[in-house]
């Protein structure tokens, strides 16, 4: 079955000519969305996901309406090809997972992400192990802070001196209870 996929990202914008493409080129049921391309909750987009099956091709006017990055769009091409689905772009033809340019296209650009990963990853390991050489401490400072221990006592003054009930004490402290009574069992 030949699937299509358009998406708008506003109320204003209308889906009628990409749906008029995908309809020329074929498609027998359409999902859309009118939604940004950044969000993962695309009702269309799940509900095309879930209805897909082996054999099926998705077709998308322009590859910028399904995937929101490369990441993504190198992701949902491995759940396609993982669920033998195959892709199509009516504007950009090159990106056809049914031909042999197509899946080469669409691995390079998996290529290039992988070595983007890799190389993050790389630089990230570097920086900690520099960091351990000039003995850097890494991660969350431990201990409670000494302002956090200022509003501790200047609660507990309100509770002890002033007779304010704890939870307003707390409140004018600027301290939530449960940070008063970290502090107030750390410091006993």
């Amino acid at each position: 079955m030949i699937v299509g996929y358009a998406r708008v990202s506003t109320k204003d914008q209308s889906l009628d000519s990409q749906k008029g493409l995908l309809e020329k080129a074929g498609c027998e049921h359409i999902y859309s969305d009118v939604a940004s391309g950044t969000r993962d909750d695309r009702k269309g987009l799940n509900e095309m996901l879930k209805y897909l099956r082996k054999g099926d091709t998705v077709i998308t006017y322009k590859n910028d309406r399904m995937f929101r990055s490369l990441k993504n769009m190198i992701d949902l091409i491995d759940t396609f090809n993982e669920r033998g689905v195959n892709f199509k772009s009516l504007s950009e033809p090159e990106f056809d997972t049914t031909s042999a340019n197509g899946k080469f296209l669409l691995q390079i650009f998996a290529s290039v992400a992988e070595f983007e990963r890799n190389l993050i990853s790389e630089r990230t390991k570097m920086g900690l192990a520099n960091a351990r050489k000039r003995k850097k401490h890494l991660g969350r400072p431990k201990g409670t802070s000494n302002i956090t221990k200022e509003k501790y006592h200047f609660a507990r003054h309100l509770y002890d001196n002033m007779n304010v009930p704890i939870r307003e004490a707390c409140t004018r402290a600027g301290i939530s209870k449960s940070s008063f009574y970290r502090v107030e069992k750390e410091i006993a």
